[in-house]
């Protein structure tokens, strides 16, 4: 029978291990290379969700630095984006190839200012079967450059890694509640 002494210290052990893991610092490096950033080989799901972040964040003010971190062809899927109901909003689902994703988020930046993502430490970082595969959960929070009121999205993402170390396509999960109730698309509920 374990003592009680015994299984604080597993407890204790176990949760230092598991904290490790969740803090881990990005080991991977990034390299440019002719205007394009790539995560070098042996990358960690940190590192990944790292270099992410590094893609996303500030987009409102610099939104061609974004594409930079995706292959030629890669994509980002907006998949709630409400194209349909608000056609006039700007919104489009699929973004494929680096110039549609500087386009749209050019434009998305005349709209969203000082948008920043929340540090990838503190993302939850979920587990995938499939090599090159990542999921994340993440927040952000800017200001709609037309009212100056603040805006609140979490998101959740499937990320897949190109071969060479770029980003190959995102599928990017919010709420299109909180997006058009703040951009006065649609009256709040009651």
């Amino acid at each position: 029978m374990m003592s009680l002494r015994g299984w604080l210290l597993g407890v204790l052990v176990t949760t230092a291990v598991f904290a490790a893991g969740v803090n881990a610092q990005p080991k991977a490096a990034i390299k440019e290379q002719g205007g394009f950033y790539y995560l070098s080989p042996g990358y960690t799901k940190a590192d990944v969700a790292d270099f992410y972040w590094r893609s996303l964040d500030g987009w409102s003010e610099h939104p061609a630095e974004m594409a930079k971190y995706y292959t030629k062809d890669g994509a980002y899927e907006l998949t709630y984006a409400p194209v349909d109901d608000f056609p006039n909003a700007g919104f489009k689902r699929v973004n494929k190839g680096r110039q549609e994703m500087t386009d749209y988020f050019t434009n998305f930046s005349k709209q969203m200012g000082n948008l920043r993502y929340s540090d990838p430490k503190t993302w939850t970082l979920l587990e995938t079967t499939e090599k090159g595969t990542y999921v994340f959960e993440y927040t952000s929070d800017g200001v709609i450059r037309s009212s100056g009121k603040p805006y609140h999205q979490t998101f959740i993402a499937i990320l897949r890694m190109a071969k060479d170390g770029q980003i190959q396509s995102v599928r990017e999960y919010w709420d299109p509640y909180v997006a058009l109730r703040d951009f006065d698309l649609i009256k709040k509920t009651q």
